[in-house]
């Protein structure tokens, strides 16, 4: 018998109908009309080739066959609930999953330290894997399970991809503390005339700021190149470069760096960096309540 032909749902009446010895009582249970479980057996006893069960004083009596059926149904059936359960069960507590992220090297510091603390708090068995970007491609890693969700600001988003909002951030000077311009208001002459260092992210990002100056006819003076945000602040510590920076990232550094931040004499738009996940595991609750996790270390 090819399984791929049967209707299993009538395996589930037919397990009904044997424990309640009635069709009423089986359709109340399965909340089904009486006619559809009339019906579902009938179904049944061509397929199976059997009565199945025969009407008697005391109301379905279930015949030899059926009751020869009865203890694999009812360990097939405790083994289908089980996999359903598994899917909905789970517990950040004693969970052992290890959960991939991918994400651009500058969120680290914004996301990681609060990230550890909460999950030695609600998830202490389970670890965290960080995928570089630059060894994967993320349509790819999200589609294979490769990792489980990427923070970021894609160029496209596929249409098997979900998302939510993350933060909203911008861009910012920093300036070292101990420059003759920090402290007072940056001017767009003074902006193009002092050396900058900048981050080269990739061909098509980190111009936002090149391509604004185009398009009042200016130029900026970039002294330095480096690839990492994590190069740029120490250098800019030096005092002997400016630079711009997404804003969040900044003000961590600002904290434990000597520089200060300045407002860029530019319109720059703000940007929407986003918590992506594939459809394959929109209903995974153990990727749901990672999510939860990130929010909750980015708010924090």
């Amino acid at each position: 018998m090819n399984l791929a032909g049967v209707d299993l749902n009538l395996l589930v009446v037919l397990h009904a109908v044997i424990e309640e010895r009635s069709a009423t009582r089986a359709a109340a249970r399965l909340h089904l009309t009486q006619p559809a479980v009339s019906n579902a057996l009938a179904r049944l006893r061509i397929l199976l080739g059997d009565p199945l069960v025969v009407r008697t004083g005391r109301g379905l009596t279930p015949t030899p066959a059926a009751l020869a059926v009865q203890p694999r149904l009812d360990e097939a059936l405790r083994l289908v609930q089980g996999i359903v359960a598994g899917l909905d069960a789970f517990d950040l507590a004693t969970t052992t999953r290890e959960w991939v992220i991918a994400f651009a090297d500058l969120y680290g510091p914004l996301l990681l330290p609060g990230l550890d603390r909460l999950l030695q708090e609600r998830a202490p068995r389970s670890r965290v894997r960080v995928q570089a970007l630059d060894r994967i491609s993320v349509a790819d890693a999200l589609a294979s399970g490769e990792i489980d969700v990427y923070l970021g600001i894609p160029s496209t988003t596929p249409a098997a991809w979900h998302c939510e909002p993350a933060f909203i951030d911008d861009m910012v000077g920093i300036i070292a503390e101990q420059h003759p311009d920090a402290g007072t208001a940056m001017s767009l002459e003074r902006f193009v005339d002092l050396p900058h260092a900048h981050v080269r992210i990739s061909a098509g990002r980190g111009r936002e700021v090149d391509d604004a100056l185009a398009r009042i006819g200016l130029t900026r003076r970039i002294r330095l190149i480096v690839p990492h945000y994590s190069s740029l602040f120490p250098v800019v510590e030096n005092g002997h470069c400016i630079a711009v920076a997404p804003r969040r990232l900044a003000e961590h550094h600002a904290r434990t760096s000597a520089i200060t931040l300045f407002e860029i004499p530019l319109q720059l738009p703000a940007y929407d960096v986003r918590v992506f996940w594939h459809s394959r595991s929109d209903t995974d609750p153990g990727i749901t309540a990672f999510r939860g996790l990130l929010h909750e270390a980015l708010r924090r």
